[in-house]
C-alpha cells in the first residue's frame, strides 16, 4: 500500500482528494442528528434563558455545514471543518471547544476510513495541532488535551482500521476476479486446443481414408485394392489411437471422469507415438500411397527434444501431409525434412504445385483452421510459422 493509495483502493483512478463513498443510511442519520443540534442552537441564540454567545454559534454552525459535505466527500468535508477548528481558537471560549472534541473524533475517524494515506494524516496532524492549541486559547479548560489526544488518536486508529479490512476485501476481490478471468481464459485455450487437435486427427485419418476408399473402387487390380483396404484400416486404427490419447490425456488432467492413475500410464505408454522423427516417415509413406513421390530427412535429431515441443510439431507435420494429399497434383512430389540447427528445431514441408490441365485433388473443401491450428501450435512455442510459394516451412524453438 502505497501513501498514495487509498486505503480501500479500488480500479478506478485516485488522488489526493479521492475518498470511498458513504453508506447512505450513516449520510441520513448524522444529517439528521446534526440538523436537530443545528437549529436547537439557533433557537437557543435568539431567545430563551441560556442564550449561546455569538462566537459558540458561529462555531456550531460552521461544524455543522462541513457534516452536510460529507455527502459530496468526506476529503471535502474535513477541510469545510477547518475554518470551525481555527474559529474555536479565535473566539476563546470553552464551549465552543468542548463541542469540537464531540464532533472531531467523529469525523477523523470517517477520514482515516475513506481517504489516502497521505489525506489521513494529514487530517490527523491538523486534529493533533488544534488539540495543542487548547491550553494557550483556552486555559480554564487546558487540561482536557490529556483526554482529547487519546480519544482523536484511539479514533484516528479505529478509522484506519476500518479502511484497511475495506481494503484487503476489495484486493481481495480482485484476485478473486483475476483469478476467474484466468481461469476462463485457460479453459478457453483449452478448448482451442481441443479444437485443434480433434482437426488434426480427424481431418488427417480421415482425408488418407477417402482418398484411399476412391482408389479401392477404381483400382485396377486385386492387389491395388487390397493395398488400398489395408491402408483404410491402418487408418482408422491410427484415428481410433490417437482419439483414446486424447480421452486419457483429459481423464489424466481431470477433465473428464475416469481412473486418473490409468490415463497417466496409458499416456506415458503412448507418448513414443507422437515421435517426430517415427511421424515423418510415417506420413511418407502414407503419401507415396496417394501417388505422391516423398522424399523423408531426418539428419540425426538429439534425443532431448521437449515432449512438448515434439508434440506440437507432429501436430503441425500431420497438417502439412494432410494439405498435400489433398492439393497435390497426381505424380507430384514432396519433400520432408526436420533438422536441429544451433539450438532450433527445424520441420520443412515442401511439395510441388500441380501443372495446368493436371488431375488434381483441389475439390476437397477446406475450411482453414488448419493453418490456423498450425501457426498457434508453433507461436505457442515462440517459433516462426511461414508459408512459402511451394508449400510451408516452420521452425519451432527447443
Amino acid at each position: 500500500m502505497t501513501p498514495d493509495m487509498p486505503v480501500g483502493s479500488t480500479a478506478e483512478p485516485t488522488g489526493f482528494w479521492h475518498s470511498r463513498p458513504l453508506s447512505r443510511i450513516l449520510l441520513v442519520l448524522v444529517s439528521v442528528f446534526i440538523t436537530i443540534s443545528l437549529v436547537s442552537d439557533v433557537v437557543t441564540a435568539l431567545g430563551g434563558e441560556a442564550r449561546l454567545s455569538p462566537g459558540i454559534t458561529l462555531v456550531n454552525i460552521l461544524t455543522s455545514l462541513s457534516f452536510y459535505v460529507l455527502w459530496m466527500r468526506t476529503t471535502y468535508a474535513f477541510v469545510g471543518l477547518i475554518p470551525a477548528l481555527l474559529a474555536s481558537h479565535l473566539v476563546g471560549e470553552s464551549g465552543s471547544v468542548a463541542f469540537l472534541m464531540l464532533v472531531l473524533p467523529l469525523m477523523l475517524a470517517v477520514v482515516a476510513a475513506t481517504t489516502t494515506n497521505l489525506f489521513g494524516y494529514m487530517a490527523l496532524t491538523v486534529a493533533v495541532v488544534w488539540v495543542l492549541f487548547i491550553p494557550l486559547t483556552s486555559p480554564s479548560i487546558r487540561d482536557i488535551i490529556w483526554i482529547a489526544l487519546p480519544l482523536i488518536l484511539a479514533a484516528w486508529g479505529i478509522g484506519f482500521f476500518i479502511g484497511w479490512s475495506l481494503d484487503r476485501r476489495a484486493q481481495d476481490r480482485r484476485r478473486l476476479a483475476e483469478a476467474t478471468r484466468r481461469a476462463a481464459m485457460a479453459a478457453q485455450e483449452e478448448r482451442r486446443s481441443l479444437a485443434r487437435d480433434l482437426h488434426d486427427i480427424v481431418a488427417h485419418n480421415l482425408t488418407i481414408i477417402s482418398m484411399q476408399a476412391r482408389a479401392a473402387t477404381y483400382a485396377g487390380t486385386d492387389e491395388a485394392a487390397r493395398t488400398a483396404v489395408d491402408v483404410i484400416g491402418n487408418s482408422a486404427g491410427e484415428a481410433l489411437i490417437d482419439l483414446r490419447r486424447m480421452l486419457s490425456l483429459l481423464q489424466a488432467e481431470g477433465l473428464v471422469a475416469g481412473d486418473q492413475e490409468s490415463a497417466q500410464r496409458d499416456l506415458g505408454e503412448g507418448a513414443s507415438a507422437l515421435d517426430l522423427e517415427y511421424g515423418a516417415v510415417k506420413f511418407g509413406r502414407m503419401l507415396e500411397g496417394l501417388g505422391i513421390y516423398t522424399t523423408v530427412d531426418t539428419g540425426e535429431l538429439e534425443q532431448d527434444i521437449p515432449q512438448s515441443v515434439e508434440t506440437a510439431l507432429y501436430r503441425v507435420l500431420q497438417e502439412a501431409v494432410t494439405n498435400v494429399a489433398k492439393h497435390s497434383g497426381e505424380g507430384g512430389e514432396c519433400h520432408i525434412a526436420v533438422h536441429v540447427r544451433e539450438g532450433q528445431l527445424e520441420l520443412a514441408v515442401d511439395n510441388t504445385l500441380p501443372l495446368s490441365g493436371s488431375s488434381t485433388r483441389a475439390g476437397w473443401n477446406s475450411s482453414g483452421s488448419g493453418l490456423i491450428g498450425m501457426r498457434d501450435r508453433v507461436d505457442a512455442f515462440g517459433g516462426d510459422h511461414v508459408l512459402g510459394a511451394r508449400w510451408s516451412v516452420v521452425e519451432g524453438s527447443r
